[in-house]
């Protein structure tokens, strides 16, 4: 005879009513559920793709790492233009991201992409982005005071101040060397021959116990050293000093500024100025004139001798330099010449200018570059920049891409090589003239000429080639996926061309109007 067990198991769906058997149903509940979560995490683990932002954030920025290490990027120029223009990451993020939308929405297959890493790399560069653009928003403040953007904790604490003068017999022909590391710079003839000194000093400070050692510790030092003197102002946390020295105007000048502007007037001799925050200045010269900046602007005005800045900063200004002109470095704002004697160079990353004479005027900005009255040999290598040039003697050789180049050139004519890529290239010549041309741009672009030539289609590519007159001189031209023209001008020499709009001169900030000064 047949016994039922003593706990028969519960029905399909029936909870059980032994106690024993029910933590065991449940547990085996829990295990059947948990078991399912496990399936499901790793199935769509399995499915989950990586985003691409990721990679291509960090190929960016290893290719830009590189080429700066190669020397092929400026690296303030790098991060200035990341200070102004984060917001486009932001931007590039996002169309990647709807990219990646519209590409997984057509695969019913496509699983979620991860994307905490990459999320967490745009959040580093977005600090890096905020502190860039703290400091290129602070720099300017800082400099009103006299220092940079890291070291704003000079305007903490009440502001005082204190006027020194100090009067000091220097040689005639001697070397004046000033030192100083916080604040503006304005060294002008003296009446008499001899240095006068006169130093307006700031101390920022919360105890009043401190502003006494302070004014003493920054008062200006005059040491003669061989045939000249030096002037030292020691470097103090918390203060700045302006000087305005009159010294010979024959004197010899060098001047080391950390922070401040520099302004030297009416000396007759050589002048050397580095300045590590601050503009520079130089007014009816009698000598060379060199600036080494590291930021600021640049100006330079009836120069006898030539003209040399070298460096990164802002704007720089050069007119009427009886000598040559060299600019050397990365400058980020505009570059205007006018009146130029003697032969200018500039050189960039971006573009490089050789000029023999420049008699009328120079402006260069980050998207253009328009000169008139040039004198070859001219030379001018850039990229993705529009250049007009009007009435050119003399050879010419141009390099540009993605750019327009405009060129009307004047009597005497001399050879013209002009290479444009993916522009459109204009060139005049008088009407009179004689040469040899070759010209051609690709197939989608027109090729116009006043003179008797014919154009050719040949290999994607549209050709004039002949002899104008009785030849001599060569224009060679090309370009691409732009129109290549070749005009006539005057008989004698280009036109004339219209007055380009003026812009408002740049000026220094003036120097603080000088207390009565006490001797101390």
């Amino acid at each position: 005879m047949s016994t039922n067990p003593q706990n028969p198991p519960p029905n399909p769906g029936q909870y059980p009513q032994d106690p024993r058997q029910a933590r065991q149903w449940a547990r085996a509940q829990r295990d059947q559920m948990r078991a399912q979560r496990q399936y499901w995490r790793a199935y769509w683990r399995g499915v989950r793709r990586p985003s691409i932002t990721g990679p291509i954030i960090l190929v960016t920025i290893g290719i830009i790492a590189l080429l700066m290490e190669m020397g092929r990027l400026n690296s303030f120029a790098v991060w200035d233009w990341f200070a102004r223009w984060w917001p486009l990451l932001l931007i590039a993020v996002g169309l990647i991201s709807l990219f990646e939308y519209f590409l997984d929405r057509s695969d019913p297959y496509a699983g979620r992409r991860a994307g905490g890493g990459f999320i967490f790399l745009v959040v580093v560069l977005l600090f890096l982005a905020w502190g860039a653009h703290s400091a290129h928003w602070l720099r300017p403040m800082g400099r009103q005071f006299g220092v940079n953007g890291n070291d704003l904790l000079f305007t903490f604490g009440d502001e005082h101040d204190r006027d020194v003068q100090m009067t000091q017999a220097v040689t005639a022909n001697g070397t004046v060397n000033v030192q100083n590391p916080r604040g503006d710079v304005t060294i002008t003839p003296s009446a008499d021959g001899q240095l006068h000194l006169q130093a307006h000093e700031v101390v920022h400070t919360w105890s009043d116990d401190d502003i006494q050692k302070t004014f003493d510790a920054v008062r200006p030092q005059i040491t003669p050293a061989g045939s000249g003197v030096v002037v030292t102002v020691p470097g103090h946390e918390g203060a700045a000093v302006d000087l305005t020295l009159a010294v010979p105007e024959k004197s010899f000048l060098t001047v080391n500024a950390g922070h401040g502007d520099v302004s030297v007037e009416g000396m007759k001799s050589n002048a050397d100025v580095t300045d590590g925050h601050g503009d520079v200045k130089f007014d009816g010269m009698g000598g060379d004139v060199h600036a080494h900046m590291q930021n600021g602007d640049f100006s330079a005005h009836a120069v006898t001798g030539q003209a040399f800045v070298n460096g990164q900063g802002g704007d720089v200004t050069l007119s009427e330099i009886n000598g040559q002109a060299v600019i050397d470095g990365e400058f980020f704002g505009d570059t205007h010449m006018e009146q130029m004697g003697g032969a200018v160079h500039f050189h960039s990353s971006r573009t490089s200018i050789d000029v023999q004479k420049l008699g009328g005027d120079l402006t260069l900005d980050s998207d253009d570059l328009t000169a008139n009255d040039l004198q070859g040999p001219v030379r001018i290598v850039t990229h993705s920049k529009d250049i007009e040039l009007t009435q050119v003697a003399g050879n010419l050789h141009i390099e540009d891409r993605d750019g327009d180049v405009n060129v009307t050139t004047a009597a005497p004519l001399g050879n013209v090589e002009i290479r444009n890529q993916t522009g459109a290239l204009m060139l005049t010549v008088p009407a009179n003239a004689s040469f040899a041309v070759t010209a051609s741009t690709t197939d989608d672009s027109d090729l116009q000429t006043d003179f008797p030539l014919e154009v050719k289609t040949d290999g994607g590519e549209k050709q004039i080639s002949g002899t104008i007159g009785e030849g001599g001189v060569k224009l060679e031209l090309s370009t691409t996926h732009g129109d290549l023209e070749l005009r006539k001008g005057s008989a004698q020499t280009a036109p004339v061309p219209p007055t380009p709009p003026s812009k408002p001169e740049r000026h220094l900030r003036a120097p603080r109007t000088p207390v009565t000064p006490t001797d101390q």
